[in-house]
């Protein structure tokens, strides 16, 4: 009697996590948080610069912060397509008959996703306290908030961009694999339109500070 495994039409589960269904989305989360550390250091900058010149005006105050917010809003539009691009994958391999690798949870997403907006937020609370406390003229008083979360920001930054890219590559155990194949899918339009709302909040944020640049108010 032939054993059941033998039969060439019998489909096994792959005991394998796929590297290139996590990396693609995780480099999209990589590159938003980069963006995140790009516009803290460039705030960080701006806040170096008030103190040095206590007497900076309002239009090269909101300069500072608009090109440093681009770095941001540039990182987010990278993000958005290559998450795009890692849902087309999930979508694609949900479809496929065979194949010798499993497709990651939809918490590994969850995860990923999780993680790489928390740079964002925090650089995002930082930017609000530095406009708000501009606009109210106690910078000095906020000051040491600013850059609590400016902080916090690089070092969430650095932990979590070191975190995704090593659970990208690292042989997952088969317990990980995706137990329903639209739950991935599912939480990756759900990352995406994350994703998108905040470019378009960015977006919104630089519109604004590039006409309190040019009429030099707020």
């Amino acid at each position: 009697m032939t054993p059941i495994s033998q039969f060439p039409n019998e489909q096994t589960t792959p005991s394998r996590v796929s590297i290139l269904a996590r990396l693609v989305p995780s480099l999209a989360y990589v590159i938003g948080m980069l963006g995140a550390a790009l516009t803290a250091v460039g705030l960080m900058r701006v806040m170096e610069a008030m103190r040095n010149a206590e007497s900076a005006g309002i239009g090269a105050v909101a300069r500072g912060i608009l090109e440093a917010d681009m770095v941001t809003l540039v990182g987010l539009c990278l993000a958005v397509f290559l998450s795009f691009v890692g849902m087309l994958v999930i979508v694609i391999r949900a479809f496929m008959t065979t194949r010798t690798t499993a497709t990651p949870s939809a918490w590994f997403f969850v995860v990923a996703g999780g993680m790489s907006f928390i740079p964002l937020l925090l650089e995002w609370e930082a930017q609000s306290i530095l406009v708000g406390s501009i606009m109210g003229g106690n910078v000095s008083l906020s000051a040491s908030s600013i850059q609590l979360c400016l902080t916090l920001t690089l070092v969430t930054s650095a932990a979590f961009t070191l975190i995704l890219l090593v659970l990208s590559f690292v042989p997952l155990p088969s317990v990980l694999r995706a137990k329903r194949k639209y739950a991935p899918i599912i939480v990756l339009a759900l990352m995406e339109l994350a994703l998108i709302g905040m470019a378009v909040a960015f977006q919104m944020r630089v519109s604004w500070l590039r006409q309190v640049y040019i009429g030099e108010r707020f």
